[in-house]
């Protein structure tokens, strides 16, 4: 049986991968810049792109459309990369000395 994909064709979990990547990238970007107590990445905007352009970001072949789900997936596993940046970076702050209280 022939092997249909080539080595330069990601599988579609390399790509949900690439997409976590980016955003843990982005997250560690970011860590110094979110509110603590803002809300978590909700995967609607991935490197400012909507899921639809973010999927054909990965996909990166104006060819041929990207896999299904991709546009659906794609802009979680981003989210969760971005969350899990964010909370590593905060997590490793030391926090700041507090002043001595007035006497």
């Amino acid at each position: 049986m022939p092997d249909t994909c080539s080595p330069a064709t990601p599988s579609y979990r390399e790509l949900l991968e690439r997409a976590r990547l980016l955003g843990h990238a982005d997250g560690l970007f970011a860590a110094d810049l979110e509110p603590a107590d803002g809300p978590p990445p909700s995967g609607r905007r991935c490197q400012g792109r909507d899921p639809a352009e973010f999927a054909r970001l990965l996909w990166g072949s104006d060819a041929a459309r990207p896999p299904s789900g991709l546009e659906v997936n794609a802009p979680l596993w981003y989210a969760q990369g971005f969350g899990e940046a964010l909370a590593d970076a905060r997590a490793r702050r030391i926090p700041s000395p507090r002043p001595a209280a007035e006497p």
